[in-house]
């Protein structure tokens, strides 16, 4: 079985251009073709040899499409093929006015679960934070188009911040439809 340099990067395994916005369709349609080539379920009669590769290649190519396919992990990533510095999830933003803005959004989010109109509360808040992530990603653009990999580092940090409180609200709208 020929498979496919496993040097490359993801954006190269896919035949996509090393930048933020991407073609999602296309995106999507490489890893299906891809996939349809090296699912292990299209190996079953090979040699064991094989079908370890099977198993390895077609596991990259879903980390790939995950990683691209995420906005935030996206951002990460081609700052790591950049070469950027990249901190740990640990590391929390030195910005007084994004962590206030984290703290108001969080509480905004708590404050859902006791209103009888939480529902519509919610909606507003993703509104909000899909807003917030748009900015955040045309600013991540321009700093990374600019070659200012620090500053790019810091807003796909930001960008990780609201991805998580889109995920809380997420849960939160999932309990009250539920209820």
């Amino acid at each position: 079985m020929q498979s496919p340099d496993l040097n490359q990067n993801y954006f190269e395994l896919f035949g996509l251009p090393a930048a933020f916005a991407l073609d999602r369709a296309r995106l999507l349609a490489a890893q299906q073709r891809l996939q349809s080539s090296y699912h292990p379920d299209r190996h079953v009669n090979d040699n064991d040899r094989d079908r370890r590769l099977s198993v390895q290649v077609a596991s990259w190519i879903n980390q790939a499409y995950e990683t691209l396919q995420d906005p935030v992990k996206r951002s990460r990533y081609l700052l790591e093929i950049s070469g950027a510095d990249i901190p740990d999830d640990s590391t929390t933003t030195a910005d007084t006015e994004f962590l206030m803005e984290q703290i108001e959004l969080r509480e905004a989010v708590e404050a859902c679960r006791e209103a009888t109109d939480g529902l519509e509360q919610c909606q507003q808040i993703e509104n909000r934070l899909t807003q917030r992530a748009g900015e955040l990603a045309d600013e991540f653009v321009d700093r990374f188009e600019a070659d200012d990999l620090a500053g790019a580092v810091v807003l796909s940090r930001k960008m990780q911040f609201i991805q998580r409180i889109q995920q809380q609200l997420d849960e939160l709208q999932f309990e009250l439809e539920g209820l």
